[in-house]
């Protein structure tokens, strides 16, 4: 099947909170965004041999140990830094090139400050100054999924709700994300209507009922990003990118490992969205002259895009762009057509 892009402008965040222990704790990026920092290879038998780093907005260097513990972390070390400088050096020139530390050239870390101004050379010193802000690295320290550390999750607000979501190697994930009301059969789909709801989003929701398996209630999205910005930010937000998956309009999961949007989020710097939708005779079954009209896998489609109107991941991304790809281009070609939201958004159907 042939693969398709559209690509859509917008914008969102998420309101990150702190980890899921404590569920009126404040958000962590109260003060501070947290930018993922990870050298990906696409190697995921060679992952144990490299580390990452966090990012966090300039401060005083007396506050910076601080602000590392408070996301679960330490500051990064010298020795760290120059054991893995291949890894580190990437990722300073990335860094130096994108200003995603502002327009500072330097870093707070455990033994002072390092230069990220030079990739191809290691510069530090013991102090900026007196009271000099500078942004800070903090180690990275989780390299799976969800384990027994709870430091590794974090707890977002947003339209309402929390979400509870956690970090690994690549990336800050939020799966199983209800985007609409449990699906009446045959009914078309409605945004979720939830308030003031906990939602553990650690892991994924079931697929939608298919020849192997599945749950009628299974209107889920899943979120993976590198980066959470400051509460109340506006800049600096990353594009996004949707996948619809293939499979004929009678198969397809978004939690097929084969298109996890991880190595996206972390090489390309976008954030990477994924939602199911119904199949099969659920999804698209019709009966002329009845209420039983057909299309409810598009119209599952459409409110799932429209979900950024509704603000639920509204402080994780720029959904002002918004990118897409489909491995169905019926599913692409029909849903950039049913709903009046596309003229607003400027689509482009690659």
């Amino acid at each position: 099947m042939a693969f398709f892009a559209f690509s859509v402008w917008a914008f969102t965040a998420l309101a990150l909170g702190a980890p899921s222990g404590s569920h009126d704790a404040h958000a962590v990026n109260a003060k501070t965004s947290l930018t993922l920092l990870y050298q990906n290879n696409l190697n995921a038998s060679d992952s144990g041999n490299h580390v990452g780093a966090i990012l966090l907005d300039p401060m005083r260097q007396r506050d910076a140990r601080e602000a590392c513990q408070a996301i679960g972390e330490s500051l990064l070390s010298r020795r760290t830094i120059d054991e893995h400088w291949d890894d580190f050096s990437h990722m300073f020139a990335y860094l130096s090139y994108s200003r995603v530390g502002g327009q500072h050239e330097k870093a707070y870390i455990s033994d002072g400050v390092i230069s990220l101004g030079n990739s191809r050379e290691r510069t530090y010193s013991h102090s900026a100054g007196r009271d000099v802000e500078l942004p800070v690295l903090c180690t990275q320290t989780s390299t799976g999924d969800v384990g027994s550390s709870s430091n590794k999750e974090i707890l977002v607000r947003s339209g309402g709700n929390s979400y509870i979501g956690y970090r690994d190697q690549k990336s800050f994930r939020f799966l199983g994300i209800p985007y609409a009301d449990a699906p009446e059969r045959f009914e078309y789909a409605k945004l979720y209507s939830g308030h003031s709801d906990t939602i553990q989003a650690t892991a994924y929701g079931p697929q939608c009922l298919q020849g192997g398996g599945g749950s009628e209630d299974c209107l889920f999205l899943n979120i993976q990003t590198p980066y959470i910005p400051k509460s109340g930010n506006k800049k600096g937000l990353k594009p996004v990118l949707f996948w619809i998956y293939g499979g004929g309009f009678t198969g397809g999961s978004s939690s097929d490992p084969l298109t996890d949007g991880g190595n996206l989020a972390s090489r390309e710097g976008i954030v990477v969205v994924r939602f199911n939708y119904r199949l099969s005779t659920l999804g698209f079954f019709a009966v002329p002259g009845t209420d039983i009209k057909g299309n409810y896998g598009i119209s599952d489609q459409v409110v799932a895009l429209e979900v950024r109107v509704a603000c639920l991941f509204s402080i994780v991304a720029d959904t002002d762009y918004c990118s897409g790809q489909s491995r169905t281009s019926p599913s692409l070609a029909v849903t950039l057509t049913a709903s009046p939201l596309w003229v607003n958004l400027q689509a482009l159907a690659l």
